[in-house]
């Protein structure tokens, strides 16, 4: 290794073991992580269909929550009468950063691992947002 005029092998290795500690210590750093939560739509059979999608989004947004994706949903498992002022099957999932989780908890997001049950592995289905 050829040292450039003014430059000791000391300097080298130092800025050598500075380059190797940042680098390294950027794996230390943990990344935030994705929840999956959602909300019933707030729809009525006969009635309104609640809130759409984007609604839900920007409210979360509005509030400072990183939402990362967003679909429409229905429950599955769940068998709901079919008369006007009903509710329905009808939900919002969001994705969103894990840091966020107790906020959007207190708006009354649920996680979506609390659907999981035998019959249905994740408890839901994705339908087109109408």
């Amino acid at each position: 290794m050829r040292l450039l005029k003014g430059n000791s092998p000391s300097k080298f290795i130092a800025t050598g073991c500075l380059f190797i500690t940042v680098s390294l210590s950027g794996c230390a750093i943990k990344q935030s992580k994705d929840v999956t939560v959602y909300q019933s739509r707030g729809a009525v059979q006969c009635e309104t269909t609640g809130s759409t999608v984007q609604e839900s989004r920007d409210k979360l947004m509005s509030i400072g929550v990183s939402v990362e994706s967003s679909q429409c949903a229905r429950l599955n498992d769940l068998m709901f009468a079919s008369v006007c002022g009903g509710k329905t099957a009808d939900i919002l999932v969001h994705s969103v950063n894990a840091r966020d989780l107790k906020v959007v908890q207190e708006m009354g997001f649920t996680l979506v691992s609390e659907l999981e049950s035998a019959e249905s592995e994740t408890g839901y289905t994705i339908v087109p947002c109408e």
